[in-house]
């Protein structure tokens, strides 16, 4: 309606104006961006493929794989690895009855699927489920059986040789270089290692391994000046840039930002054909409504986002940021800052959203690794160009692009571990628009500090100018009326020479040398409240356990590490624990010993205790354990010892655990907690023992426990943990260590209510985050770390 009244508008003779010619374009692109949406979501849900995706069906399906096989970073519950597949269902078959379809759907598989690659034609079976509203996938396959790869797509397959070509060849790389090169060549990020990974987060610097704009840029400017070298047409040239450009986008893969940059690629070089060199902002926008148009649901994609908003960035902010940083740098220093600088302003009210903290490093860091990315992308392109002849010199280039790597990876390690590397920040929106405004502010700043530098400028060069005209130019009839107002008024503007800049330096030196201490002691200040104020801790460390039991002045046994290494380590900072007496794996399920790396991270750990009820161990421990040099101990009944002032002992399993479930061996653990000013406290962990064996362990011991004043409650609250123990035992109150939103349904709501019922107070991670318990003033007070 409003588009047709425009137009109504402008027919009738009535001058539109810039705003309405606006609002005209704007509109009449959303409305087809919605006839495109409508228009998709139905072939997407075309015949009998939505009332399956409805019922939550069992299906058999032929698909089309778009992506690489990612492994999951949720673990299975029965502790194996989890893979997931984007990917096209073509054909599918339910109730006896085969058809076509034309729907995305995000594939979730067992360790079958590691080598599922792009463009993989894949024959399978599993259960269908909706996807969340606006995904890119229309449902979800819970794959029951192992791909059947029916074959390939020819153009991939040959890409997926050179792919796998490559990383063979990478293996004589040192392990830093082996888990960079791939990544900043081609996107692929499998072999980098989860302690290099998280400080490339904390610094600001993951994009470099996300294939950008930029390489498409280094890719089409290399192979664009050596057509031209060789003498071929300007069109010959671009030619050339645009295929290679494809080639580089199925070696990559089509994802998000690598579209919108070969999409923006392609129309920069039809506007150096045509002339038009410098419509950055016009390219953009074509480059993302032509993406759009094509896939709709790209606009719910982070990836997507960032790359345009950084773009963005550049296009508006750049040139303006370089020229505001020439006034006190270089040329060359002001346009290396400038670029991340900009870029940084406009991501980080997305980049929020994703994770709520802020990288303090980010443009130092960004700008020391920039003069080798370039070097990196067209050495490993030259590389693989040559990979199918000449294998050997391919060898050489890529050991010569491996090599400036290392160099980002020192970037990466030093950076993060500086003070207050990664700022915690707001969460959702309000994390989002004060970012935004956290921006603005920079971006006044920066017009500010150039404002100075240019006014202290103008001073200095005043008092010659002023003798050389203004003292020899004869006053006329006016200037001599305003001449004393005039005088007046440039006294009240302009302070005198020099005076400015120190004046401007005198007010901002203290306040910003005040601020800066201010937050310097501050963090220390809070993160000092929580490591003295905890005796026992549950981590929220999402749908898992991790429970510390304080032994001393940084010191703490760990019972159990999570899923993930980066939580377990963020609580034991938080908490101050650098020295791990004892570590123990209750069992050999993934959520509970899958992030034992964060517990060796920049820890010394003297002993391990595992349980299980297989003799050997899951080959990703045994390895974590071989690295560090440490020998497990199985833990058995009627084990005990201290650590400080801490009793423990272990009360299961007994000695016929072999013949029981992984999660019936789990290690139970008895802990005396001393309090000086009151009674000791009195802890058990039970791991994810299940009913059936806890009614026995509790029938072992015949009453040989103390009163209990803290349990955790078994599996993470699941129904088949029974209510045996604390029923039995009726502790004065309980720990959940629980994911928020889990697939499980944990805590069950049987749990709760006899908890409830039993009047025993339930401390939940996915509610509270981690868990504190200090023993002051006689009593146990439980908290959380906020």
């Amino acid at each position: 309606m409003l588009t047709g009244w425009l137009l109504l508008r402008r027919r009738h003779g009535r001058p539109a104006g810039f705003l309405s010619g606006t609002a005209l374009l704007l509109l009449s692109v959303l409305g087809l961006l919605a006839l495109v949406t409508g228009v998709q979501q139905a072939e997407r849900l075309a015949g009998p493929i939505a009332a399956a995706i409805d019922a939550d069906a069992y299906v058999s399906v032929e698909l089309r794989a778009v992506s690489d096989a990612a492994r999951s970073r949720t673990p299975s519950r029965f502790g194996g690895e989890r893979y997931l597949v984007s990917a096209e269902i073509e054909f599918a078959s339910h109730d006896g009855r085969k058809f076509e379809a034309a729907t995305p759907v995000l594939v979730l598989g067992n360790g079958a699927w590691k080598s599922v690659r792009y463009g993989d034609r894949i024959r399978t079976a599993g259960t269908l489920a909706a996807a969340d509203p606006g995904s890119a996938e229309q449902a979800l396959l819970n794959a029951s059986a192992a791909p059947l790869i029916t074959g390939t797509l020819a153009a991939a397959d040959i890409v997926n040789g050179m792919r796998s070509k490559f990383l063979g060849m990478t293996r004589t790389l040192p392990e830093d270089a082996r888990g960079l090169l791939p990544g900043m060549a081609f996107g692929d990020r499998e072999q980098q290692t989860d302690e290099l990974a998280e400080a490339m987060k904390r610094t600001g610097l993951t994009h470099l391994l996300a294939v950008s704009g930029a390489n498409c840029s280094y890719l089409l400017g290399f192979v664009y000046l050596l057509a031209q070298s060789c003498r071929a047409p300007r069109w010959c040239a671009a030619a050339c840039g645009i295929a290679a450009l494809a080639g580089f986008v199925m070696l990559v893969r089509p994802e998000p930002s690598v579209l919108r940059a070969a999409v923006m690629g392609v129309v920069g070089v039809i506007a150096l054909l045509t002339g038009r060199r410098r419509a950055s902002l016009t390219f953009l926008s074509v480059a993302v409504v032509v993406l759009l148009v094509a896939d709709p649901w790209l606009a719910n994609e982070f990836s997507f986002m960032l790359s345009v908003c950084a773009t963005l960035g550049l296009v508006l902010f750049g040139s303006r940021c370089s020229l505001w940083l020439q006034r006190w740098l270089p040329k060359a220093v002001a346009d290396a800052m400038a670029v991340p600088i900009a870029a940084q302003i406009f991501c980080t009210p997305v980049l929020v959203l994703l994770q709520p903290e802020l990288a303090l490093y980010s443009v130092p860091a960004n700008v020391l690794a920039a003069p080798v990315v370039p070097v990196v992308t067209i050495l490993a392109m030259a590389a693989l160009g040559l990979l199918p002849l000449l294998p050997l010199p391919a060898g050489w280039l890529v050991y010569a692009a491996g090599l400036p790597t290392l160099w980002v990876a020192w970037i990466a390690r030093t950076f993060s571990e500086l003070p207050f590397a990664a700022l915690p920040w707001w969460e959702g929106a309000t994390g989002s628009l004060a970012a935004a405004a956290a921006g603005g502010m920079l971006v006044l700043l920066l017009w500010f500090v150039s404002r100075i530098k240019r006014e202290w400028r103008a001073e200095r060069a005043a008092p010659s100018r002023r003798t050389t005209s203004e003292r020899t130019r004869p006053m006329t009839k006016g200037a001599r009326g305003r001449g004393i107002l005039s005088e007046i008024r440039d006294r009240v503007r302009r302070p005198r020479s020099g005076h400015g800049p120190r004046l401007v330096a005198w007010t901002l030196a203290p306040a910003i040398l005040i601020g800066g201490l201010a937050g310097w002691l501050a963090g220390p200040a809070a993160d000092a409240q929580v490591k003295d104020r905890w005796d026992v801790a549950a981590c929220d460390v999402g749908q898992g356990d991790g429970i510390v039991v304080r032994t001393g002045p940084a010191r703490a046994i760990v019972v159990d590490a999570g899923p993930d290494p980066q939580l377990i380590d963020s609580c034991l900072d938080l908490l101050g624990v650098q020295t791990v007496g004892m570590l123990v794996l209750t069992h050999m399920h993934l959520d509970h010993y899958g992030g034992m790396a964060g517990v060796f991270e920049g820890r010394e750990v003297s002993s391990v205790m595992i349980g299980s009820s297989k003799p050997e161990l899951p080959p990703a421990a045994a390895a974590e354990l071989r690295r560090h040099g440490v020998v497990p101990v199985r833990g058995a009944a009627g084990q005990s010892g201290s650590e400080g002032a801490v009793g423990w002992q272990v009360l299961w399993p007994d000695e016929n655990a072999a013949g029981r479930s992984e999660n019936d061996s789990s290690v139970v653990l008895l802990f005396d907690v001393p309090h000086e000013d009151g009674p000791d406290l009195h802890l058990l962990l039970t791991g994810d023992l299940e009913a059936e064996a806890a009614a026995a362990m509790l029938h072992g011991l015949g009453g040989r426990i103390p009163a209990i004043d803290l349990i955790k409650v078994s599996h993470h609250g699941a129904r088949n943990g029974g209510e045996e123990l604390f029923s039995q035992l009726q502790p004065q109150a309980a720990l959940i260590s629980v994911g928020a939103d889990n697939d499980y349904g944990h805590p069950a709501p049987e749990i709760l209510a006899a908890l409830d019922r039993l009047r025993i107070p339930a401390f939940r991670t996915d509610l509270i985050g981690t868990v504190l318990v200090d023993l002051r003033e006689g009593r146990a007070v439980i908290t959380d770390a906020g």
